[in-house]
């Protein structure tokens, strides 16, 4: 039997998956929203983004509810930042906290208790 092997784009899509499954634990409403992992960013922000470097964006559902809420982590930046699978965890965890908490009206620290 050939024992499984998984690439860093495997492993980094199965931590966010992961760690969207743990925060629909605790907040029900993070079931109706979507997760996408992109490797980078567009390289022409929104005038309105900062322009520091993008981990994640949150894209809002439309108001003819067609499209979910979206959050888009990318894969690249934050690797890139991470010396360690736990720096790498955290890092995500963060950016999942940042754009789950302005998604459903709570505090960072409370989409992942016991985190911050």
């Amino acid at each position: 039997m050939i024992p499984a092997w998984r690439t860093r784009r495997e492993k980094f899509d199965q931590l966010v998956v992961d760690l969207a499954t743990q925060a629909a634990r605790k907040h029900e409403v993070v079931n109706r929203i979507e997760f996408g992992v992109e490797d980078i960013p567009p390289s022409d922000p929104a005038d309105w983004e900062s322009p520091q470097a993008v981990l994640g964006r949150l894209f809002p559902a439309d108001k003819g509810g067609k499209l979910a809420t979206r959050i888009v982590v990318y894969r690249l930046p934050i690797q890139w930042r991470c010396r360690s699978g736990q720096e790498l965890e955290q890092a995500v965890k963060a950016v999942l906290a940042e754009h789950l908490s302005t998604e459903i009206g709570c505090l960072p620290e409370e989409v992942f208790p016991g985190y911050f």
